[in-house]
């Protein structure tokens, strides 16, 4: 239970088992190993975020950790980010505080290094949404964000600024180049439907490039 006397113990639980189910999802369908990808809930001026160096689906709700989404500069690790030697907050927390901040809108934040999409960021190559009907009516825009230092204000900074750039509707996701994914929602749920449709779309074009590849070499 939340220490924060004025936070609904009820509301905190429910945030919990979802992030618990999101992650078991996540690894069921193979779309995170060892303990890669992170996960968020906001709850009020706090955030419930998955633990760096813990398998995301193998969590229990004790596991996670409660912490500000706006941090006082001058506490550092004491305002909430795993001081006194305990489990620290994913490597992505600054992501997932940036936004928040810029998209008050959004409740949920999901991450995972999606292998297609790894694949073929590796190799220059962007997926377009348009490519399949489902992505083009559930995710019509997939900004992309260039390499950068992991957990870095750079990566928090470009993340946001993709995600509440115009025309509307603003983008849910955001692929990343050798990085995976990052998604947003009203919920979770909705977060991790939207980096599955970003792995279907990213699979369906590495597959049509080995097809066409295959085409070429006959």
């Amino acid at each position: 239970m939340p220490d924060d006397p004025h936070m609904d113990p009820f509301e905190h639980l429910e945030a919990a088992e979802a992030i618990v189910r999101a992650g078991a999802r996540l690894g069921a369908r193979g779309l995170i190993v060892a303990a890669e990808g992170n996960l968020s809930i906001r709850l009020g001026d706090q955030l419930l975020v998955t633990p760096s160096g813990f398998r995301k689906d193998e969590l229990s709700v004790e596991d996670l950790l409660l912490v500000p989404l706006d941090p006082e500069p001058s506490r550092g690790a004491a305002a909430g980010d795993g001081a006194g030697g305990g489990p620290r907050p994913s490597s992505d927390i600054a992501v997932h505080r940036a936004v928040y901040r810029a998209r008050p809108d959004i409740r949920a934040v999901a991450h995972a290094h999606l292998a297609a999409s790894l694949g073929l960021t590796i190799a220059g190559e962007r997926p377009n949404p348009d490519d399949l009907p489902e992505t083009r009516l559930l995710l019509p825009r997939l900004p992309f964000v260039p390499l950068l230092p992991m957990g870095s204000p750079e990566i928090a900074a470009a993340v946001a600024a993709a995600l509440t750039e115009g025309p509307e509707p603003l983008a849910a996701a955001v692929l990343q180049e050798r990085h995976g994914a990052v998604t947003v929602g009203i919920t979770l749920d909705a977060a991790v439907d939207r980096l599955e449709l970003v792995d279907l779309l990213c699979r369906v074009r590495r597959d049509a490039l080995l097809i066409e590849a295959s085409r070429r070499a006959r």
